[in-house]
């Protein structure tokens, strides 16, 4: 997931960035928005991490992740789509705060990996 974040963040900036400049501008509350929306995603994310069940000390890892599957891709979820969603806003805009929510979410995915939901 942070491969194509990194990877989308890349294109946006060399690719997409140069030709939206002639698209034409998206209302600055529009914007804003969207970004509310990506800080709310990381948000989200940080509060869904505690309903992934916690590893019991018996417990093999094959066993723990056959019950933490779902909760833990619930969890990284709204970090994937807020990250890609700050990466388009600062494909549509240039803007230093929108690449800053980005790499707020990538953080709290290298912070939230597996190995971190094994032993929370």
């Amino acid at each position: 997931m942070i491969t194509g974040v990194l990877l989308f963040a890349i294109v946006a900036h060399f690719v997409l960035r140069p030709n939206m400049a002639r698209a034409g501008e998206l209302p600055v509350v529009v914007l804003d928005g969207l970004l509310g929306v990506s800080i709310a995603g990381c948000a989200l994310s940080l509060v869904l991490r505690n309903r992934v069940p916690q590893r019991g000390t018996e417990d093999s890892t094959d066993l723990f992740w056959t019950t933490a599957t779902t909760p833990a891709l619930l969890t990284w979820m709204p970090l994937d789509a807020a990250s890609l969603l700050a990466v388009f806003v600062y494909a549509r805009t240039g803007s230093q705060i929108a690449i800053a929510v980005a790499a707020v979410a990538v953080v709290l995915f290298v912070v939230l990996n597996p190995g971190y939901l094994e032993r929370r």
